[in-house]
């Protein structure tokens, strides 16, 4: 009875079949205009609702038998995090289609999206400014949803009419060709259910090209030629901050870095952007993690310590690449990078300099990079180049973790936890192992990026707004991008922050074709507390701020293994560190690992804060070394 209400008795269900099932034309344009800029490298995610039904039903024929993406989630913000995700690890653009209302559900990840200049359409259904108070609508007489995405210094469109749907997306292509950064299209449903319009317009939409260089000024000269002598003669320790880089970005930087004396070091906000192991073998260079959070003793002894190396006379210079220098980059605050580091900072967007560096470089990193490689190849000091290579020696040979990190105890601290999978990583990576890290935003994924090394650019969560659970949103549609091995650090703050993505993950996990042939191992960090704002309390107040911190621990069941596809779904609680056993289950090909690892809670070490550097166990890093 059901059927025939539905397909015979039921007029507007009986209209609707009879009418043309042709596409609408708001996703032949899009798709058109897409493909032609970005070929097959981007993706189209949605999240349904009855007003963007249609135009997702038209998006997905349109790029059925195609290399673009196609992706769901288990809510909006899913969707903003996997285009973050996809353009950071792999340049993939983006259109996301959401439903009327929903563009507060991003979160802040819409922020971090303009923040990466992650180009995007983001098309969602909107009331006609006809009605009155609209449900779910963002405007009425009392409010104003476009004016907030406006404050963000997002650009956004209203296209209500049909026959402004063509003229409105030129306008949008044009604003993400001279703005990458997401464009917002607000739609009403007349417009995105629309199939009648021309496809002839926005033909000078160009396909993405490598811009040529640019013939650099005087003052550009100018500035590279102080940077020049810094790097060649100076008698000064030299450390480069890396931002987000291109392969061929990474490869001058570590040859630049190698001839030159200089230490290199990466950030919570772009982990491996230079690797400790880029090839399996470990880089004398790279002495870690410098950022808010999370940094090491290397980088710290780097920059304050060696009183008794002849280049520690004089304040060290940190050249920060690609980057605003924005407050996590550093555990200093800027009057103290002023007054107890010299600052150089190479970035081509000017208003990105920083107002207390002592050099700024407003040329792309490339030409920067490019004009040091010449200048270098024409030699460094002798002297100097070997008192550089000296203490990158000295420093290399530093055990980076405390003898208290060793005691072993049940639960386990995170220290211990991961001082053992350190060492586990590190072996495996000689064996060939390598691997895509995934960092949550919390204590655990600090303790993380800290100490397991890397050997390629990772995600991290801490990027932009630092939002809890972006990481792991984004982690199933990295699952079925990637076709190396992955290694996600998700704390219990996140997970229950977020929507349970498991059944999700194992799927798209066991959909791509390399499936069977890589491993993909999550290890769910809990300890039943927000580890972060308790240490905060720990140091600095000296409260009991349990209240604020608990987090109930989930029941988990000891073992349990479903085979899905090509590969096996594995959950295991871990009490204990078995490196035998850890090991098996992590180089197993086809196997998603969702082990949940008991930890307790502690404060101390891991780069948590400047004071665990004068804490009383780290006098006895010394001896260790």
């Amino acid at each position: 009875m059901d059927h025939l209400d539905h397909t015979q008795l039921n007029k507007i269900s009986t209209r609707a079949n009879k009418a043309p099932t042709s596409p609408v034309i708001m996703a032949t344009e899009v798709t058109r205009l897409m493909s032609r800029k970005w070929g097959d490298n981007w993706d189209f995610h949605y999240f349904t609702g009855s007003m963007i039904a249609r135009f997702i039903d038209s998006m997905q024929s349109a790029i059925r038998g195609t290399q673009i993406g196609l992706y769901s989630g288990c809510n909006e913000h899913q969707l903003a995090a996997s285009a973050l995700a996809g353009w950071q690890l792999y340049e993939r653009a983006y259109v996301i289609a959401i439903t009327s209302g929903m563009i507060d559900e991003l979160r802040g990840t819409l922020s971090n999206l303009k923040r990466a200049n992650a180009p995007g359409l983001i098309i969602c259904a909107e009331s006609s400014s006809n009605i009155w108070y609209a449900f779910q609508g963002t405007v009425d007489i009392e409010n104003n949803g476009h004016t907030v995405i406006s404050a963000r210094g997002l650009r956004h469109i209203f296209i209500e009419q049909t026959s402004d749907i063509n003229h409105h997306l030129c306008s949008a292509f044009h604003s993400m060709e001279e703005h990458p950064a997401p464009t917002i299209l607000f739609a009403t449903q007349t417009a995105l259910e629309s199939t009648a319009g021309s496809t002839a317009s926005c033909q000078s939409v160009r396909p993405i090209s490598t811009p040529l260089p640019r013939q650099l000024t005087r003052k550009q000269l100018r500035q590279l030629d102080t940077a020049a002598e810094i790097l060649l003669s100076s008698p000064q320790r030299i450390l480069w901050q890396c931002g987000r880089l291109t392969c061929e970005e990474r490869e001058k930087v570590i040859c630049v870095a190698d001839r030159a004396g200089i230490a290199l070091a990466d950030s919570i906000t772009h982990p491996g952007s230079i690797a400790s192991h880029p090839d399996g073998a470990c880089i004398t260079n790279y002495l870690g993690t410098l950022s808010m959070y999370g940094f090491t003793h290397r980088i710290h002894d780097f920059l304050e310590g060696m009183s008794d190396e002849p280049l520690s006379v004089t304040p060290p210079w940190i050249f920060f690449l690609k980057s605003k220098i924005d407050q996590a980059s550093t555990p200093y605050s800027e009057g103290k990078l002023r007054r107890r580091f010299r600052i150089a900072q190479v970035n081509s967007n000017a208003r990105h300099i920083a107002p207390f560096a002592h050099l700024a470089l407003e040329v792309p990193l490339k030409s920067f990079l490019d004009y040091m490689d010449d200048r270098v190849k024409r030699g460094v000091n002798p002297q100097i180049l070997q008192q550089r290579q000296h203490l990158l020696r000295r420093l290399s040979l530093m055990r980076d973790e405390s003898p208290t990190d060793r005691i072993q105890t049940v639960p386990m601290t995170p220290n211990y936890f991961f001082l053992e999978l350190r060492n586990l990583v590190e072996n495996m990576i000689m064996s060939g192992y390598r691997y895509t890290g995934i960092y949550d935003v919390g204590r655990c994924s600090l303790s993380a990026i800290r100490n397991i090394p890397r050997t390629d650019p990772g995600f991290s969560g801490w990027y932009g707004r630092a939002l809890m659970g972006d990481a792991l949103m984004a982690l199933p549609y990295i699952a079925s991008r990637s076709s190396q091995n992955i290694l996600a650090f998700i704390g219990d703050g996140a997970r229950r922050l977020v929507p349970d993505i498991e059944q999700q993950l194992a799927m798209y996990a066991a959909h791509p074709p390399w499936a069977g042939q890589r491993n993909i191992t999550v290890f769910f960090l809990n300890n039943g507390s927000l580890s972060m704002i308790q240490t905060y309390l720990d140091k600095r107040h000296s409260l009991n701020g349990s209240a604020q911190v608990n987090v109930p621990i989930p029941e988990i069941h000891e073992y349990q293994d479903i085979p899905l596809g090509p590969i096996l779904v594995s959950r295991r609680r871990e009490l204990e560190f078995d490196s035998k056993r850890l090991h098996a289950a992590m180089t197993e090909p086809g196997r998603l690992n969702l082990l949940h690892i008991t930890l307790g809670h502690n404060s101390d070490g891991d780069g948590l804060s400047l004071l665990s550097e004068s804490s009383w166990n780290r006098f006895l890093i010394g001896r260790m070394s």
